[in-house]
């Protein structure tokens, strides 16, 4: 996919001759082009996108920090270059501001400019690459999970019944993804297909409630020990969590339980 480059400038002989210029550098970007004003800019940015924007900042009407400010906000471009001829601190101060890439004085040097499009082109072509890699991951993902959720439909009992048997340990989504033999995202994918809740969301809740039967059945029990035997981290963890779901403290569900025990009696 070419690199795209647009150049605005007012001054027609100064747009001319850094298209001019540029074409001949050896740099990443092969569709470069040019606007004669901000206005055009924005309209050419909305047709065509660019992978970088080279500006003027003195500009009539809409200046070239207005047009960077425009182009960011409507996610036009993120990449951009400023283009004075006034070596003006409030200039380069705005500049940082917007996270303009470098800001370049008239007259500009060549090897500088050249260097400097390489550079970003380079830069532009690698974020290009790991995105395009980033999606056909995605797509190979959601294509092989599908096509395991067929081949596999025991994989989520046993995901279930490992939970089940293990929720004292330190369990994580890697540690159920190895015990049954798939690849995290795949578990995580397919336990929400099937539960409506990602895997540590469930091993949470399932310990909350194997809290509630040992505050039922063992009232005398330390609270810490309740932690400790459900698979909380810590008393303070499990006291945070179980709070989180009952909107009792363990020890207020405990002491609610008891008239209860007494009214069987």
């Amino acid at each position: 996919m070419p690199l795209k480059l647009l150049i605005v400038e007012d001054e027609a002989p100064i747009l001319r001759g850094l298209l001019r210029k540029i074409k001949q550098f050896h740099t990443p970007f092969t569709d470069i082009a040019g606007a004669s004003s901000a206005a055009e800019a924005l309209e050419t940015l909305r047709q065509h996108g660019a992978d970088l924007v080279m500006t003027d900042i003195n500009m009539p009407e809409i200046n070239g920090l207005e047009l960077i400010q425009t182009a960011k906000s409507e996610g036009l471009c993120s990449r951009f270059i400023i283009l004075s001829g006034y070596d003006d601190f409030s200039y380069a101060r705005d500049a940082l501001r917007l996270q303009v890439i470098d800001y370049l004085l008239k007259p500009i040097d060549d090897d500088q400019l050249e260097e400097l499009l390489t550079r970003l082109g380079q830069a532009a072509l690698s974020e290009q690459e790991k995105h395009e890699a980033e999606e056909q991951e995605q797509e190979a993902f959601t294509e092989g999970a599908d096509h395991d959720y067929v081949e596999k439909p025991e994989a989520s009992r046993q995901i279930l019944d490992f939970i089940e048997a293990n929720y004292v340990r330190d369990l994580s989504l890697t540690s159920v993804a190895e015990h049954v033999g798939l690849h995290p995202n795949y578990v995580s994918h397919l336990f929400k297909k099937e539960t409506g809740m990602n895997v540590l969301a469930y091993i949470q809740q399932l310990r909350v409630i194997k809290a509630k039967e040992l505050l039922i059945s063992r009232p005398s029990l330390p609270l810490s020990e309740v932690a400790m035997q459900t698979g909380f981290e810590s008393q303070r963890h499990f006291f945070k969590v179980f709070k989180k779901h009952t909107n009792m403290t363990p020890r207020q569900f405990g002491d609610a339980q008891l008239p209860t025990k007494r009214d069987n009696h």
